[in-house]
């Protein structure tokens, strides 16, 4: 029997986490507020699913936290996680500000365990090799390092003290908002311009050029064929990008791409919050003139 391990949301990346850990031989027990999320969760024979947060970690050495919302960390922090004892580790893969890491870091410290942020960089779908930005205690981000680096993640990153791996997953998802945003303006100027969007993509896709990149290719497969089906949702998207506006205030950075970014996804988000993050070219296709059959 493998490590005890309990995953708090059992969503798009901790369904995935969920997995991963019980193949690696991790005795994995796992929790979310939503139904269908347990079952698909549930599906997978090697991971165990409950009912309660507090079920869930019961008997469990590590517990991996993969929630939307900083205020959905605090609620854990402290209606389940200032119970754990002082040997369990916390680890928390959500995307959340340093404000609030420290905060959980605060809670969760306070009753003895120890809580370590680990927000990934990678897509949902590449688990088992995300990069994991770690900020905590450097002890205990080695004692659970094997167990994530045969699991989640190709490498896990001690960013240095809890806040420090938040900052570095919002910057990160900032420059994702801008090259998505910018890209779906781009694709919309090329159509109005008479170049239709997929035979744009094409064309830079394949020139080697420096301004191509996974995304580039995500988008330029999403956009020309009208796929908006979520993989990293618009709202969640929106919500990352904001906190990094705030971030930037509050420690004075000059933030002008950020604001225009943070205008771009709100307008979007009204409608198409749901959707993928391509989904803003829909917004650009509104504000735009028709165009001749």
């Amino acid at each position: 029997m493998g490590r005890a391990v309990s995953v708090l949301g059992l969503g798009n990346m901790g369904g995935r986490a969920a997995t991963r850990l019980a193949a690696a031989g991790a005795s994995v027990t796992g929790f979310d507020p939503l139904p269908a999320a347990r079952d698909r969760a549930a599906a997978d024979d090697n991971v165990t699913v409950v009912d309660t947060a507090d079920a869930a970690v019961q008997g469990a050495e590590v517990v991996l936290v993969s929630v939307p919302m900083p205020a959905d960390v605090l609620a854990l922090a402290r209606d389940v996680l200032a119970g754990l004892p002082a040997n369990a580790v916390v680890v928390d893969i959500s995307t959340i500000d340093p404000t609030t890491a420290q905060e959980a870091a605060r809670i969760v410290g306070a009753g003895g365990a120890t809580y370590v942020e680990s927000p990934v960089l990678g897509r949902p779908e590449a688990c088992g090799e995300w990069t994991l930005v770690a900020g905590g205690p450097a002890d205990r981000i080695e004692h659970v390092r094997d167990l994530l680096e045969r699991s989640i993640a190709k490498q896990v990153v001690h960013a240095g003290d809890v806040g420090s791996g938040s900052t570095v997953k919002l910057l990160n998802n900032l420059m994702f908002g801008a090259i998505n945003a910018v890209t779906a303006e781009v694709f919309n100027v090329a159509r109005l311009a008479g170049v239709p969007p997929e035979r744009f993509a094409a064309i830079v896709g394949t020139s080697g050029a420096a301004t191509v990149s996974p995304l580039f290719g995500h988008l330029s497969r999403r956009i020309p064929s009208g796929d908006f089906s979520p993989n990293f949702g618009l709202g969640l998207l929106q919500k990352d990008n904001r906190l990094a506006l705030q971030l930037a205030r509050q420690v004075g950075g000059p933030s002008f791409v950020a604001t225009t970014v943070d205008q771009v996804n709100a307008l979007a988000g009204r409608d198409w919050a749901a959707d993928d993050t391509s989904a803003v070219y829909r917004l650009y296709e509104r504000l735009s003139p028709p165009t001749e059959a």
